[in-house]
């Protein structure tokens, strides 16, 4: 049953469109072809990847943190990756680490218990990628320490909303937390790197949906 919920809550929102950071309207079916396991095996292939993401894997299993969702989503640009002309994948160097580290484990242990299951969509931006996708100027995309993530589970945005402001309220304060809440259910969080605060669709804390 459990898997039955996640797997309508998936669904719906892949039937719904959506924006991604530059204002783009993708549909629910753009956000299905964004790259996952075939094209993870093409990039994979190509000269380097395939030990440097042994090593990052290593890295993630000691933390704990392998599977939380499947590395090819940590490894996801951006949803404009096509336009942009750039790779779908991206594992930065090492000293960047970190900051995903940090981020995938408020997710694991924070995020997820309350919201459910997630799928993340972008991580890692290299500057010209980030310029590209409408990102600002010092995203923490481009240190590797964010993600932006839909929530996949049943529970309505509402609900998420909900969950993920009453948690910045009691905890993104003393981890130094950025959340940022879009269209349907897509939501960023940075842990460490860039502190405090919050904002919503129009990246302006006067369109966060949590209280201020």
């Amino acid at each position: 049953m459990k898997r039955l919920l996640m797997t309508i809550g998936l669904v719906m929102a892949l039937c719904q469109p959506f924006s991604d950071i530059s204002g783009a309207r993708l549909s629910g079916a753009a956000q299905a072809a964004e790259p996952g396991a075939d094209e993870y095996a093409v990039w994979l292939r190509e000269p380097g990847n395939r030990e440097r993401v042994r090593l990052f894997e290593e890295e993630l299993a000691k933390r704990d943190l392998l599977g939380v969702v499947p590395t090819y989503q940590i490894l996801r640009t951006a949803l404009s990756w096509r336009s942009c002309r750039a790779s779908p994948f991206a594992l930065p160097d090492r000293q960047l680490w970190d900051g995903a580290f940090r981020s995938l484990k408020v997710l694991k242990t924070e995020i997820v218990p309350r919201i459910g299951p997630v799928s993340i969509v972008s991580g890692y931006r290299h500057a010209t990628l980030n310029e590209c996708a409408g990102g600002a100027a010092r995203s923490v995309h481009r240190e590797f320490g964010a993600f932006d993530v839909f929530a996949i589970g049943a529970l309505s945005r509402d609900d998420m909303i909900e969950h993920l402001c009453a948690w910045h309220d009691a905890r993104g304060a003393d981890l130094s937390a950025g959340l940022g809440i879009y269209q349907l259910k897509k939501f960023h969080i940075d842990v460490g790197l860039r502190g405090y605060r919050r904002w919503g669709s129009d990246y302006t804390i006067r369109s966060a949906p949590c209280a201020v």
